[in-house]
């Protein structure tokens, strides 16, 4: 009878070499983001076109329709990332691209208002459902001391997606009129989910946790490199647990950890889509005023996008090694970058200082999502994630219906700013209350809990 071996699976995954089968996975996973980025800024890129087309009154009256894609995420991550614990993050991620790619289709064909809200808010439970769930697959296949480089290089396909919506407007729309934007970002997504079911694997971490997949496991793990026996006996720490359940959020440290994450997406979000939003459609008449062209507003928006993906290149491995103590320096040097953006906005400055806003505030966001990706174990870690990213999406939505109401009040660029900035501030005191309760060492729920080093 052949003898049975004991195989960690938390090991076997730390343990492995890194190989062409996990490039495939984060470069996969990066263009999956890719084109969730890019329906996350086609919003913005066509609200010059809704404000032309639609004679509004006042870029104003697009703020419920560009909240409304981050309030479909506050409903969507958590339900994915349901989805993802209990029946896979492959199957999560397929269905929310089927879910996002149909909905922007929907926006293609918008005529008012009131069709580019719904349309937006559905789209954005698709959305969700991408973000929790890619992440949770490469925190889940990737050896820990490389886990949060592959994070943040495939999240860098989110940033580098929002370029192109601008490239698109200010190339396409001339000849096919606004609607290219949304068809783009609706139909390739159902391409790429069709290619997900061939090329996409399982995350081993989740098939342990289902005896009914042991074979896909021991397939996954051939391909990884390593050989498990029919009579093996596979353990994990988080075998003990089943399923996902909410409570498992705030067991030991994480009942303080937990919601400092929550209020940490909620404050960067918030700030970061109070920018992105708004930057291209507010700043195009004042450029047009100051004798500039609508071009470079667009040509801003697509600086600040490259900026957050140039800095996820240079922190992957500080976070690695250095958890969140790198994403204080960046609140500390996006505060005054923010700041700026009113004082410059019709200087030639202006795609500089959005460059270095993008550059710090996609690259706190960046740290966030590894560090969510880390932090839970692996029967909750789809729901952790995904509960992280829908409370983060009541500041997602907060910050455009903020700028909203101050543009219906007529402040001045240079105060808009200011105002977006100021909640940073709080964001540091967090990073430090997380980073000490690190350090304290007190009790948590998992061995793979990692905040800093």
């Amino acid at each position: 009878m052949q003898q049975s071996a004991t195989i960690n699976i938390d090991d076997l995954v730390d343990s492995q070499k890194i190989t062409g089968f996990n490039w495939l996975l984060v470069f996969w996973c990066f263009v999956i983001t890719l084109i969730d980025g890019y329906d996350i800024s086609a919003a913005p890129a066509a609200g010059p076109f809704f404000v032309r087309d639609w004679h509004l009154a006042s870029p104003a009256a697009l703020t419920f329709p560009f909240s409304a894609t981050n309030f479909g995420v506050l409903f969507g991550a958590p339900l994915f990332g349901w989805i993802g614990d209990r029946y896979g993050r492959k199957i999560a991620i397929i269905l929310s691209l089927i879910v996002f790619g149909l909905f922007t289709m929907l926006v293609a064909v918008a005529n008012s208002v009131d069709h580019l809200t719904w349309a937006r808010f559905l789209t954005g439970f698709g959305v969700g459902g991408v973000v929790s769930n890619t992440i949770s697959l490469n925190a889940e296949m990737a050896p820990r001391r490389v886990r949060a480089t592959f994070i943040i290089l495939m999240f860098i396909g989110t940033t580098l997606g929002g370029i192109f919506p601008p490239i698109v407007a200010n190339t396409l729309v001339a000849t096919y009129d606004w609607p290219i934007i949304f068809w783009i970002g609706g139909i390739v997504p159902l391409v790429i989910a069709a290619l997900s079911f061939f090329i996409l694997p399982e995350s081993i971490k989740y098939l342990s946790l289902v005896p009914s997949r042991r074979a896909e496991m021991v397939r996954l793990a051939a391909r990884m490199g390593t050989t498990i026996g029919p009579n093996d006996v596979i353990v994990s720490a988080s075998h003990n647990r089943d399923k996902a359940r909410f409570i498992d959020l705030f067991v030991g440290k994480f009942a303080v950890i937990t919601p400092l994450m929550w209020l940490l997406f909620a404050i960067n979000l918030m700030v970061f889509y109070f920018v992105n939003i708004w930057l291209q459609t507010i700043i195009t008449p004042a450029l047009i005023k100051a004798g500039g062209s609508a071009a470079t507003a667009q040509n801003a928006g697509l600086m600040f996008q490259l900026g957050g993906s140039v800095c996820g290149l240079v922190m992957c491995r500080f976070v690695d090694k250095m958890g969140l103590r790198p994403v204080i320096l960046l609140i500390l040097l996006g505060i005054p970058s923010t700041a700026a953006i009113g004082y410059l906005a019709t200087t030639p400055w202006l795609v500089w200082i959005t460059f270095v806003s993008g550059f710090c505030l996609l690259g706190i966001q960046f740290g966030l999502n590894a560090t969510a990706g880390i932090m839970y174990p692996t029967h909750v870690r789809a729901l952790g994630v995904g509960y992280a990213f829908g409370i983060g999406r009541f500041g997602a939505f907060g910050g455009p219906a903020l700028g909203g109401m101050l543009i219906g009040m007529n402040f001045p660029l240079e105060h808009l700013y200011l105002i977006a900035a100021a909640p940073l501030v709080i964001s540091v005191i967090a990073c430090v209350v997380m980073i000490f309760l690190h350090d304290t060492g007190a009790d948590a729920p998992s061995n793979e809990t990692v905040l800093a080093h």
